[in-house]
């Protein structure tokens, strides 16, 4: 029924899945039902601690048949997989960013989900904070004019060079961090991790990308973290350029090489005047506007709740779409334009051209003023 919450299952029960058990328990539309794991005792650790009543492997959450969809929270390696796997067992998915790291685990999913008159979708949710929804309504109402460029900014120093060393074995204990594991892997790094929280932002602003173009590079074969040294296998430093369908033009950085200096994370700039946005993994900060008559940048008002951290309402707004059947926000579609943009910008490196895009994807609907936090429209 409609008004009944969806029972959702989580697979992975590494860090990130503690934000969306705390969270869950603030939403209507979903209850979560279970929880999956490889490692048992961390899905066992996890239904305990958020007092999820299954904690089971992952082949008996996929064959129970009271579960309608899954967050998948497993490495980004096996996002694809996994994902898979979940709408061959016919249920609903929601994947953590990215959504896949090659494009053809995409395309596998996609199809499938066509078979199975199934729905993905797909994180991040930040979006949907009240700075991005601020930003977006200064934009749809023109107070910047014709959108006519961006920047995007992410110096994100990890890490020192450290040639010819070991690959390490995970740490033990109950909850894994992918930064502790998988980071420099091919679907790490700064641009598949931390791009998708930029570029959903940019979508969400400005609609999706029609051409990418860019510089790719590993700075250093080996780095090392703490005691840890880890083999790279992902760019860790690009530069890249997005033209967007609208016409608008957006430079890009994004970095694990190079320490901080305080350039701005997202600029938005209109014909009529600017937009400074925050750190686009947040949900809520300070906005702010500058046009001609202003000699200096000037604060927006906040007009929209979800200005903490609220990660899962992307989950409850694709249950609650599922259930009214209308479309979702944090949509299949974007998260797989935004993976379309990363091997994009990689393809340009690799081949010194720009890329087409096969991939497009419909702008978010913003969220109706006056939505109260953990809640979502019909």
């Amino acid at each position: 029924m409609a008004d009944q919450p969806t029972q959702v299952g989580i697979i992975g029960s590494g860090t990130i899945s503690g934000i969306y058990l705390e969270n869950a328990r603030k939403f209507d539309a979903f209850d979560i039902a279970a929880i999956a794991d490889v490692r048992l005792d961390g899905a066992q650790a996890r239904a305990s601690e958020y007092g999820v009543p299954k904690a089971c492997s992952v082949e008996d959450l996929l064959a129970d048949p009271d579960i309608e969809a899954v967050i998948n929270l497993t490495p980004h390696r096996v996002h694809g997989q996994v994902g898979l796997s979940v709408l061959q067992a016919g249920k609903h998915v929601y994947t953590e960013k990215p959504l896949v790291v090659r494009r053809e685990e995409g395309e596998a999913m996609f199809a499938e989900a066509e078979r199975q008159g199934r729905r993905i979708g797909g994180a991040p949710d930040t979006f949907f904070g009240g700075h991005w929804q601020t930003a977006r309504s200064v934009i749809d109402e023109g107070l910047i004019g014709e959108p006519v460029a961006a920047f995007v900014n992410l110096h994100w120093r990890r890490g020192t060079p450290r040639p010819n060393a070991a690959r390490p074995k995970p740490a033990a204990g109950a909850y894994q961090s992918f930064y502790a594991t998988d980071f420099y892997e091919y679907g790490g790094g700064a641009i598949f991790d931390r791009g998708p929280y930029y570029f959903n932002a940019l979508i969400h602003l400005l609609g999706p990308v029609r051409r990418v173009t860019g510089s790719a590079q590993k700075t250093w074969s080996e780095r090392l973290e703490g005691d840890r040294t880890f083999k790279v296998d992902v760019p860790t430093h690009v530069a890249g350029v997005l033209d967007f369908a609208n016409g608008a033009v957006c430079q890009v950085l994004m970095t694990n090489d190079v320490y901080d200096t305080g350039l701005p994370h997202i600029e938005i700039y209109g014909s009529e005047g600017s937009l400074r946005c925050i750190d686009p993994n947040n949900f809520g900060g300070q906005l702010y506007r500058r046009t001609a008559a202003d000699a200096e940048l000037v604060p927006v008002e906040n007009r929209f709740r979800y200005n903490e951290n609220s990660r899962g309402v992307g989950v409850a707004d694709f249950c609650t779409a599922i259930r009214n059947d209308r479309p979702h926000r944090a949509s299949g579609a974007m998260a797989y334009h935004v993976v379309d943009i990363i091997n994009g910008i990689h393809d340009a490196s690799n081949e010194g051209r720009h890329v087409e895009l096969a991939s497009t994807c419909d702008q978010p609907a913003p969220l109706p003023r006056g939505l109260a936090d953990w809640t979502i429209d019909p």
